[in-house]
């Protein structure tokens, strides 16, 4: 029969939990009708504060809309996205251009580093990235599953693999992995979460 909603208990540990979404692509920028220049002055009114505030053009290296222009993704150098930590956002800049309906993805490809923990070992990582949502009212999302769609895609194509994982750089952070299956459509999100809540209709 079925069973109420319950809540977890508070020595409920964190589980490994996969989802299955729909793939997106990223498409590039048409250069046409300024809106590169459109993206890099938003992109700079965003992080006035930085010191690459006036030389984004020389630390970007890609930028695109998702599939129905949802979101919109810039790849930066890892040198620029280092940069950025710590700088006071102005979230009303990212309104400012008006070529994607959601949020802007920033990202950037992950150096080789050997992260250690003294607790456990940190799994290399193939790309970092970040989430606002200035058009559905949030300023910076926690980890977004959904950006995942189509940044598994995009870094799983330019670093050819089929499995990447990511770090959204949060201020909470976490890891996302992408398991890719193309022919499918469709992209497998694993992370780790605790169970609050159980139900069944």
């Amino acid at each position: 029969g079925s069973q109420p909603i319950t809540s977890a208990s508070n020595s409920a540990k964190a589980s490994r939990i996969a989802m299955n979404f729909p793939w997106k692509n990223v498409t590039p920028l048409s250069p046409a009708y300024d809106s590169h220049e459109g993206v890099l002055s938003m992109i700079s009114g965003a992080f006035s504060g930085s010191s690459q505030a006036l030389s984004f053009t020389e630390h970007v290296r890609h930028i695109g809309t998702t599939d129905g222009k949802e979101d919109l993704l810039i790849e930066l150098t890892e040198e620029c996205f280092d940069s950025l930590v710590g700088i006071k956002v102005d979230y009303g800049a990212w309104s400012t251009w008006e070529g994607y309906s959601r949020g802007v993805i920033l990202c950037c490809c992950a150096s080789a580093r050997k992260e250690e923990s003294a607790q456990q070992s940190i799994p290399s990582i193939d790309f970092r990235s970040r989430f606002f949502g200035p058009k559905v009212g949030i300023d910076e999302d926690p980890v977004t599953g959904s950006a995942h769609c189509a940044l598994g895609p995009y870094f799983g194509n330019k670093l050819g693999k089929s499995v990447v994982i990511g770090r959204q750089e949060s201020d909470r952070g976490g890891l996302v992995e992408c398991i890719l299956k193309p022919d499918d459509g469709r992209v497998c999100i694993v992370g780790t979460a605790v169970m609050t809540m159980a139900g069944c209709l």
